[in-house]
């Protein structure tokens, strides 16, 4: 039997001694699409940044394991997680904005963490990142390269943080609420892009949100939380259309229908 390429193997993760996610299992294969849902507070976040080592100092895998191509990543060298994280590995925060440096503008930015896996020239990571950008509806992509953090709105900056994730062509892309800025219609924009990406390049994503409609239009298999506990696992048909926990029926009841979302 293939090894799942990333798996949650009855993780707990603990701030400051106190577990505040509980005995989570899930296996991702690749090429996979897998949502992770639930409330504010549910643990969604904690487990994607667990899987990144970015837990910081108060928080780390207490029980469980997180395998990555059969390497354990809570046992993992600092060196070998920062050999990781950003080309076979990637995230983009719930606020991109603030992950970005306020006093340098976007286009160092993109080339450093460009230049930071492979030999690129300034001008070739300029010309990536605008077609990128472009491809992600910021229609004057020398103006935000020129830009800095605060000069750009909420909605920009997030499609920014995206874009830097996806330049580094990573294995697994962890997308925490990637769309919870946005309007309906760049919400659309990045779900298109993000598919795009899963299909034509194989890019395996684990994506964060309390969307339903956005699990709908991406999502190959689903995990709900609540409390930092597993309340459903699943393929994603079988989820959104019977769904066996109360919770999870009520997360479906409460989303609006935005049909016109993955299209």
């Amino acid at each position: 039997m293939t090894r799942p390429l990333l798996e949650f193997d009855h993780v707990e993760v603990s701030y400051d001694g106190t577990p505040v996610v509980h005995d989570v299992s899930l296996p991702v294969s690749e090429g996979e699409v897998v949502c992770i849902v639930g409330e504010s507070g549910s643990g969604k976040s904690t487990l994607v940044r667990a899987a990144m080592g970015q837990l910081g100092r108060r928080g780390c895998v207490t029980r469980g394991d997180i395998w990555y191509k059969g390497e354990s990543i809570p046992d993992l060298a600092p060196r070998r997680m920062r050999e990781l994280c950003g080309s076979e590995l990637a995230l983009v925060f719930q606020d991109c904005l603030a992950s970005l440096t306020p006093i340098r503008r976007i286009g160092d930015q993109v080339f450093e963490a460009m230049g930071s896996h492979r030999r690129i020239s300034r001008e070739e990571s300029d010309g990536l990142a605008s077609k990128m950008f472009e491809r992600l509806g910021l229609s004057d992509p020398e103006r935000v390269l020129a830009s800095y953090p605060f000069e750009l709105s909420g909605g920009m900056g997030q499609r920014v943080g995206i874009a830097i994730a996806l330049l580094g062509e990573p294995q697994v892309l962890f997308a925490d609420e990637p769309t919870s800025a946005l309007d309906v219609i760049a919400q659309a924009q990045v779900v298109r892009l993000l598919t795009r990406v899963n299909r034509e390049l194989g890019t395996t994503i684990v994506l964060v949100t309390h969307n339903m409609a956005v699990v709908e239009a991406m999502a190959d298999h689903v995990l709900v939380l609540r409390d930092g506990r597993v309340e459903e696992v699943g393929p994603a048909k079988q989820v959104l259309e019977a769904p066996t926990a109360a919770y999870t029926r009520e997360l479906i009841s409460a989303t609006p229908r935005l049909a016109a979302i993955g299209s």
